[in-house]
């Protein structure tokens, strides 16, 4: 809830154990603006004391140390060159639907490409002395502005306080909401990119940005179906399907074979191919059981653990572990 002039804001957050938190955000006052800078100052001091480079040292520190060198610098620059040429291929219109969305999708793994780059350049700025009293300076407003709405006084009463209840999930969305007072942080900066505002304006993503199909379920890039949490899943009729009925859903691997939960004698859960759940173990030349061959390349396994998810239609039991066979 947020008051007219958009100077307070009533967050009900949760803690750790998830019990709920209200508390009040408001405006920094140039009192606070005054009192961040004093710890802004000591920061600095501190960190240079320490042996913390400046800002532009750090640059030239990176350059001689390989991590931002001329050739990391030209994939930067490429980025900015990519990016810019789709997003005008998407304002400008003018070719097939199918065409943009597969500009669109090349927009998205380019942003992606570039933020991990740009991580790698800005890694080491926090620890620069001004990143240090930067964060000095934001994290003293935070405490300043997070207030008991029934005291209207700060609910920690010193830095050190603030450390404690840092993490706490609460306080980490306050501080987050404060950013976006401060600095004026777009909340839907995602949705106004370019890529998705077109992938929106043509149903191929749902509010969210995740992709659905045209009956509105949701799918991976592929167009396989799959459930809130992104494992596979198929429905038993096409009448299920139409109604996306949970009684009709069931798990599936990548290639569309249905999977099961089972649990070993050990009690680890494995999801395995139904048509193999009740097959017995072939035998040697004893007639002892023969385990079968473990599923070759992790590597495989992982990108179908990216695509699934934990959640499981009503009849399916919660694993402890994934391993989705193909």
């Amino acid at each position: 809830m947020t008051d007219e002039n958009n100077k307070e804001r009533i967050i009900d957050g949760t803690d750790k154990e998830g019990n709920v938190i209200k508390t009040l955000l408001r405006q920094p006052t140039p009192q606070d603006y005054r009192d961040s800078q004093v710890q802004y100052n000591e920061a600095f001091r501190k960190a240079l004391d320490s042996g913390a480079l400046l800002r532009q040292k750090l640059t030239d520190y990176m350059r001689e140390q390989g991590i931002w060198d001329e050739e990391k610098q030209k994939e930067n620059d490429k980025y900015i060159e990519d990016i810019g040429e789709r997003e005008k291929a998407l304002k400008a219109g003018g070719i097939r639907l199918t065409d943009a969305k597969a500009v669109a999708l090349e927009l998205r793994d380019l942003r992606v490409g570039f933020r991990r780059l740009l991580s790698e350049k800005n890694a080491l700025d926090t620890n620069s002395a001004e990143g240090q009293a930067d964060n000095s300076r934001f994290s003293e407003l935070v405490r300043l502005c997070i207030i008991d709405p029934d005291t209207r006084q700060p609910r920690f009463p010193d830095q050190q306080a603030y450390d404690a209840q840092g993490d706490e999930p609460w306080v980490v969305e306050a501080a987050s909401e404060l950013a976006s007072m401060i600095y004026g942080l777009d909340p839907d900066y995602d949705k106004n990119l370019e890529e998705n505002k077109f992938l929106k304006e043509f149903n191929f993503v749902d509010d969210k940005l995740r992709f659905v199909n045209d009956d509105g379920h949701l799918v991976d890039m592929e167009g396989r179906l799959i459930n809130e949490d992104g494992r596979f899943v198929a429905y038993r009729t096409e009448e299920g399907k139409g109604k996306q009925d949970p009684e009709q859903l069931y798990f599936v691997d990548r290639d569309g074979e249905e999977v099961v939960l089972v649990t070993s004698d050990d009690g680890e859960e494995e999801w395995v191919k139904i048509s193999l759940k009740d097959r017995k173990p072939f035998l040697d030349d004893k007639n002892k059981p023969i385990e079968a061959p473990e599923k070759a390349e992790s590597s495989e396994e992982e990108s179908v653990e990216e695509d699934t998810s934990s959640e499981k239609p009503v009849t399916a039991k919660k694993r402890k572990t994934t391993k989705a066979t193909n």
